[in-house]
């Protein structure tokens, strides 16, 4: 039995969907070490929805400093991609998706393609995706 705040959590997630989700490929893919990564044959693609988003970030690089060298830090601006399903397109996944695995959004201009670099699971039951940029497979 569902409590009544799962179905206002499940009604906000579908709002959030209806309104900035995109479509999403995710295509299974096996890591070895020193070896490039290839299709998984045991796990099928799947298709589903969620909402992209990419925000810009900056981090601080420290060094080792010596006399006048490296005064202050450098600073990296970069862009943190992500991904978010909700707990129903989770729990519908054929499989569980894993570091590595691909995603490509077939909706944007080029059909950008992403590595997932970390999955970030909430107690929610929904999935957020931290996401590489890749060059399109060939």
């Amino acid at each position: 039995m569902t409590s009544p705040f799962d179905a206002l959590d499940a009604a906000a997630s579908s709002a959030v969907v209806t309104a900035y989700g995109e479509q999403a490929i995710l295509r299974p893919r096996r890591s070895e070490q020193y070896v490039e990564r290839a299709a998984d044959a045991d796990r099928n693609g799947a298709t589903f929805w969620g909402v992209f988003s990419a925000r810009p970030t900056s981090f601080d690089l420290h060094g080792q400093a010596r006399g006048s060298e490296l005064d202050g830090t450098t600073r990296v601006n970069a862009a943190r991609s992500e991904f978010w399903i909700t707990r129903e397109q989770a729990d519908a996944l054929p499989f569980r998706p894993a570091k590595g695995d691909l995603l490509t959004l077939p909706g944007r201009p080029g059909s950008p393609t992403y590595a997932i670099s970390a999955i970030q699971p909430t107690n929610m039951g929904d999935l957020g995706f931290l996401l590489i940029r890749e060059d399109q497979p060939e």
